[in-house]
Parts: structure tokens; C-alpha cells; sequence
């Protein structure tokens, strides 16, 4: 259901800031074209006012999606950026922005107003910078749904609506960061290698192929495939056929009483002793502790 013009400031609790991630406002608007003001002055607190001159500074990050038409956004007074459908703004808190559309076109726009220490985790940590805040996630149905849900919810203000609102606003973060990354990818022509490549690596994990003999099967220098790889896995071929390996290993564990003599044979280790410092150095345990840790009664009795 399409919510137009609609939007709610919210009141969180203590608790609900536990939670790592609280909303405190969600909307949605349509400017028409030739519109008198922007943005329209009735209902919003002072806080959120704004011309475009003056601009704001606000203490949370938010997250406006331009669903029609185009404007301006202003990372300062003096530079400027042209912004238009399928673009969204991630704009962290204390940062001056101002934007508005176009008053030929005008606009559709929806927006969200999140904070929290998991959101100030990932600007610290790389996903986000707040030296770029528009990110080209396109036209995406699935993410006007989510805002007109938020909206839904924030209307109803139902019991620990906060963390079911907590969820869609961090999805809608992470559907915009998919979009945007694979913008990039789309007209590269190494993706199918690389597609290619974990295919065949999931299929051989448990030989001993190596990350060289991968690049070979898709007639490619290991250079140049390792390179493309971790551009867009984030990961290394030989990290990407470790962590399988691993994750296979954890299964083994917790799931059979097999030795850890069998299972590092098992995924293609001849030396357990070496097996069992890769995995205490990748998952903080020897294989005995993770099993003696996390597997249920009735394996460790077994």
C-alpha cells in the first residue's frame, strides 16, 4: 500500500536503543512540479525544517529515496550535486546537506531517520562514508515497499514496533549498498568468470585444487583473476576455499563424532596438527573446544 504524504516522528525508549539500531522518523512525500515550497512546512518539527539556503544539520542518519523526477542535493554551500530517480542519500548525523528537486519535474521522495551504534559501526568500519552520501540503487519496487511498510508500522506504533522497524530500516540500508556495488559490476565482463570460479571452487573444496588451478580452468592469469576476485568478493580466492573448508569442518564438529584426525582428512588436511592451528587461528578454538563449546549434550556424550 502506497502511503502519500504521510510521515511520523517517533519517541524510543532506552531499550529499544539496545537493540543496536532505533528509527526516528519515516515518510513519504510527493512535490509536484511548479511547488511553492520545499520541503512543505505543515506537521514537521522544527528540528527537521529546512530551507535551502540555510540547510540542516541532524543528529541521525538519513535515508531519502528518489523514487520520481530530480533536484539538487548540497554537500555544501558551494558544491553541489545533480540527484534524480533510483538515487538514495545516506547522510550520517552532524553533517550540513541541504537538497531539493527540481521545480520543473519535482519530485517522489521517501525517507527514514535511523541512529545507533550498529550504524555508527559500519560508516566506521567502510561500508558508508560520509564523503559520499548519494548512492545509485536505481528503481527497485522491493524498496518503496519497505518504506511504505515502515510507514505502516510507525503509524500503528504497535508493541516493540521499534525493532520490527529497526529490521526494515537496516535492510533498506543493505538492499542500497547491493544495488549500488553491483551498478558497478554490471557492465563488467569478469563477473561470469568469477561466478564461474566459486562454482568450480565449491565443487573441489575438499581436494586440494589450489586458487591457481581455479584461474587456469577459466583460462585466466592468477594475477589479474586474484585482483578481479577480491574486488568483488571482498575476499581472496585461497580465503574464499578456506573459509569452505572451515565451515564444512565446523558441521563435522558439531554434527558426527568423528575424530579431528578424520575430519581435517576429511576436508583435505593430512596434518591434523596443522588443521587444528588454521582453525584455532581462524575461529578463536582448537576443533575440540569449538565441539566441547557448541555441540549439544547428546554429540558430546556420544
Amino acid at each position: 500500500m502506497k502511503h502519500k504524504n504521510l510521515f511520523k516522528y517517533l519517541v524510543s525508549s532506552e531499550k529499544d536503543l539496545l537493540w543496536g539500531l532505533i528509527v526516528d522518523n519515516v515518510g513519504h512525500a510527493e512535490i509536484p512540479p511548479n511547488y511553492e515550497v520545499y520541503p512543505p512546512k505543515v506537521g514537521h518539527p522544527v528540528d527537521y525544517d529546512f530551507n535551502s539556503q540555510n540547510g540542516r544539520i541532524l543528529d541521525n542518519y538519513q535515508l531519502v529515496y528518489i523514487s520520481k523526477g530530480s533536484g539538487t542535493y548540497f554537500k555544501s554551500k558551494d558544491e553541489s550535486l545533480s540527484i534524480s530517480a533510483g538515487d538514495m542519500l545516506i547522510i550520517p548525523p552532524y553533517k550540513w546537506h541541504s537538497y531539493f528537486p527540481d521545480k520543473k519535474n519535482g519530485w517522489e521522495e521517501y525517507w527514514i531517520g535511523m541512529r545507533g551504534p550498529h550504524l555508527d559501526a559500519r560508516f566506521k568500519n567502510g561500508f558508508f562514508s560520509a564523503e559520499r552520501l548519494v548512492y545509485n540503487v536505481g528503481l527497485q519496487e522491493e524498496i518503496i515497499s519497505l518504506y511504505n511498510q515502515a510507514i505502516e508500522l510507525a503509524l500503528l506504533e504497535q508493541s516493540t514496533y521499534q525493532q520490527l522497524l529497526a529490521g526494515i530500516g537496516n535492510l533498506i540500508l543493505g538492499m542500497a549498498l547491493y544495488y549500488d556495488n553491483n551498478q558497478h559490476f554490471a557492465n563488467d565482463t569478469m563477473i561470469k568468470y568469477i561466478d564461474q570460479a566459486r562454482v568450480i571452487m565449491r565443487e573441489n573444496y575438499l581436494t586440494n585444487m589450489s586458487p591457481q588451478e581455479v584461474a587456469q580452468q577459466i583460462n585466466m592469469g592468477y594475477s589479474w583473476f586474484r585482483k578481479k576476485f577480491k574486488e568483488y568478493t571482498n575476499v581472496s580466492p585461497a580465503h574464499f576455499m578456506l573459509e569452505l573448508k572451515l565451515n564444512k569442518a565446523k558441521g563435522l564438529l558439531l554434527n558426527t563424532p568423528l575424530s579431528v584426525k578424520e575430519i581435517s582428512y576429511a576436508i583435505g588436511y593430512e596434518d591434523a596438527a596443522y588443521f587444528t592451528a588454521l582453525f584455532k587461528k581462524y575461529t578463536g578454538f582448537t576443533p575440540l573446544a569449538y565441539r566441547e563449546q557448541f555441540s549439544s549434550n547428546e554429540m558430546q556424550k556420544s
